[in-house]
């Protein structure tokens, strides 16, 4: 009997957060939140699950204007699903999503109650800067270029379930520290047991695996 099991990963956005100015003289000013949910081809330095170090790119194949379509993806403050501000629906929905050459951005209009207002004025004075998004990966390769260097690269992701904004956008990063193993520094056997192990781990992390 087949078990498949479903990592949903968390990345920390290279990008920005703002309010968007509006002339047309709104009262009040503007509602509008906009930002970068994804950033292609950068490569970022992350901590998994497992506390091992590996970088990361995405490709702009990964994220496809048919693939958006289908995707129903929420925009969360504080990645609390109870927090919910904005919402794309296969296309619909109050959550604008615009895919460029360089990743993807977005905007929404805060709603008009008392958790919009919240998130408007932590935006505007900068106590909520930053964004992460969620997905499920699913295509994507390994390359080892050194010892604790790791490099993936997602080509397509299986699917993106939410983006959130907040004050702290890199809170997976709870453990900086890698693992040292003195004694695999003085046995290169054992050094690429660990380097397996570490492989391993991380896709486990990233695939959708079991039997």
């Amino acid at each position: 009997m087949k078990q498949e099991i479903e990592k949903n990963e968390i990345r920390t956005l290279d990008g920005f957060l703002a309010i968007r100015e509006h002339t047309s003289g709104e009262v009040g000013g503007s509602r509008t939140i906009y930002g970068r949910a994804i950033v292609f081809n950068s490569e970022s330095e992350l901590i998994d699950d497992f506390g091992m170090r590996f970088r990361e790119i995405i490709k702009p194949e990964a994220v496809s204007k048919s693939f958006l379509l289908a995707q129903d993806i929420k925009l969360n403050m504080l990645h609390d699903r109870k927090q919910t501000v904005a919402r794309w629906n296969k296309g619909n929905g109050s959550l604008r999503l615009i895919l460029t050459a360089n990743g993807l951005d977005f905007e929404f209009d805060a709603p008009k109650c008392d958790l919009g207002d919240r998130c408007l004025e932590m935006v505007r004075r900068g106590d909520y800067s930053g964004c992460s998004f969620e997905f499920y990966p699913d295509k994507y390769t390994m390359t080892e270029r050194g010892k604790d260097d790791i490099l993936v690269t997602h080509s397509r992701f299986k699917a993106i379930t939410a983006l959130t904004i907040g004050l702290d956008p890199a809170y997976r990063q709870t453990s900086v520290n890698v693992r040292e193993l003195e004694t695999a520094r003085e046995n290169e056997a054992r050094l690429k047991t660990e380097r397996l192990q570490r492989r391993r781990k991380i896709e486990q992390m990233l695939s959708f695996y079991g039997e």
